[in-house]
Parts: structure tokens; C-alpha cells; sequence
């Protein structure tokens, strides 16, 4: 893969993530109501030393790296941590998950911008 691939990939990969994050909280928020109900989380580490390899390598190593997050993001999924469900803390997590894709999503948007600025060759 190319430079520019693997930055739209890992930035596709990362907007995944965030939308688990999201949806995690928002499935804890809309069971807090529920007697015994604890809340659930997603550990992302496996994806996030992938990435972190994968930002240390060039070329093909790169793109490998990167394949394998994503094959551990495809593995994450929710588990229940015994502990009881906070608002606050879901309601955060949800803010915090829709401000991180926003970003990412404007990062994405100026980079096919300047893209496109090169294939057309306007400045």
C-alpha cells in the first residue's frame, strides 16, 4: 500500500473504533435502568500496539501491521466488568467517542481536499 492508503485506512480503522466505543456506551446507557445490569467494555489494546507497530513500520511491513489491527479490531468485542453502570462516566464516554470521530472525519475530509488540489493542480 501507499502512503496515502495506509493513512486512509488507519484513519477508516480508527472511525470503526470510535463508532464501537459509541455504540458500547450507548447500549450501557440504555440498560443502566436494568436491575443487576454492569457495564460493558471493549479492549482496544491489541489494536493499538497494531497500530502503533504498524506507525513504526514502512511499505509492505506497514501494511501488514496494519491488516493485523484490523483483524484485532474485527476480534474486540464487548465484555461485562462486573461493575455497576455510571451515567456520567457512559455519557462521557459517548461525548468523548462522537468528538474523536468528528475530528477524525475533518482530518479525513482535508486530506482528499489536498488531494484533490494536487491531481487538479489548482493552489
Amino acid at each position: 500500500m501507499m502512503s496515502n492508503e495506509l493513512t486512509i485506512e488507519a484513519v477508516r480503522l480508527a472511525l470503526s473504533l470510535q463508532e464501537l466505543k459509541a455504540r458500547v456506551a450507548s447500549a450501557n446507557v440504555a440498560n443502566a435502568g436494568m436491575p443487576g445490569a454492569s457495564a460493558m467494555r471493549t479492549d482496544f489494546s491489541g489494536v493499538y500496539n497494531a497500530l502503533a507497530a504498524a506507525a513504526r513500520s514502512n511499505g509492505p511491513e506497514a501494511a501488514a501491521q496494519l491488516r493485523h489491527a484490523e483483524a484485532q479490531a474485527r476480534s474486540a468485542h464487548p465484555i461485562s466488568t462486573g461493575e455497576s453502570i455510571r451515567m456520567d462516566e457512559q455519557i462521557g464516554d459517548m461525548s468523548t467517542a462522537a468528538l474523536k470521530y468528528q475530528a477524525l472525519s475533518d482530518a479525513l475530509s482535508r486530506h482528499f481536499g489536498l488531494m484533490r488540489l494536487a491531481i487538479t493542480g489548482r493552489s
